[in-house]
């Protein structure tokens, strides 16, 4: 299919394209257009395409069995089912640019929550809350009833209890042990680590209650930690990609997910903005503005 873009997103598997650290995973065709998620209009398609159509608006990761044609590029070619990726057309009424800042951090939230299994009534810790993933993983835990304690410096306070946090611990200013202490004297049932700091999960994981489970994204979970008996801890990895779209973007489409756009630039200003987001400290999502037309 021959997809003309509107709008991208920024993750960090896309640093992490540029870096060659997913040439053990997928084939690379040079040159390497970066990118994988966005919303765009099809344009044309194979012979073969059946769930799709000429004028279909859709979105997803477009993730191929081979990396060439990202997007952040204004046309790329993909699959009708790529290989790593899902691909589905924008549920009715879901803004274009929300609809390309969710797939990615929206099914990596759905896929670690169902990982950490935990029930209504418990305690989660999230490490990193105030990124892409943890704006979508602080209201998915809160709605699913747990007690979303968030880390995230002390101005992004406001946004991440609004989104559902029932407390924040300012990594900033205090020492985060001390701060856990206070709110959690018990300890928690589980931990999301979205920031793969060993030091910060070490942490973290001493105020787990026994039995309590850590998930982490970021490969923050070391064979030694990994060993622990005392609880479960394990490094998610993205699986179930085209079910966990479908979830995601329909709770947006619904009005139950909020997503925060922290900023939104052109198409030629992606290479500052990848390396702004790789400094880290965001506050949401960023989306690439690729072509004016309207959803």
């Amino acid at each position: 299919m021959l997809v003309g873009l509107q709008f991208a997103s920024i993750n960090p598997v896309d640093w992490a394209a540029a870096a060659g650290a997913l040439t053990g995973f997928t084939k690379n065709r040079f040159p390497l257009i970066l990118g994988f998620d966005g919303t765009g209009r099809i344009e044309a398609i194979g012979a073969g395409v059946q769930r799709f159509a000429v004028g279909d608006l859709v979105h997803g990761q477009f993730w191929g069995d081979v990396l060439a044609f990202g997007t952040y590029a204004e046309r790329l070619t993909i699959v009708e089912e790529p290989v790593f990726g899902a691909l589905q057309k924008v549920p009715g009424g879901v803004d274009p640019r929300l609809a390309a800042a969710l797939p990615t951090a929206g099914m990596t939230a759905d896929g670690a929550l169902e990982q950490l299994d935990l029930r209504a009534g418990q305690s989660l810790l999230i490490l990193g809350a105030t990124g892409g993933v943890g704006v979508l993983a602080t209201q998915l835990a809160a709605q699913a009833g747990l007690t979303v304690i968030a880390t995230a410096r002390a101005d992004a306070h406001e946004q991440i209890r609004r989104l559902g946090a029932a407390d924040t611990v300012d990594y900033g200013t205090q020492p985060v042990d001390d701060q856990l202490a206070s709110i959690a004297p018990g300890g928690v049932h589980g931990v999301l680590d979205l920031v793969g700091g060993a030091e910060s999960l070490a942490v973290a994981v001493r105020h787990l209650r026994d039995g309590g489970r850590a998930v982490s994204i970021a490969s923050g979970v070391s064979e030694e930690l990994a060993a622990e008996q005392r609880i479960t801890a394990v490094n998610y990895v993205l699986d179930d990609k085209p079910a966990r779209l479908r979830r995601v973007s329909a709770r947006l489409a619904a009005g139950r997910l909020d997503i925060p756009i922290g900023r939104e630039v052109a198409l030629d200003q992606a290479p500052e903005a990848v390396a702004a987001a790789q400094r880290g400290g965001a506050r949401g999502k960023t989306v690439i503005r690729i072509s004016d037309s309207a959803g």
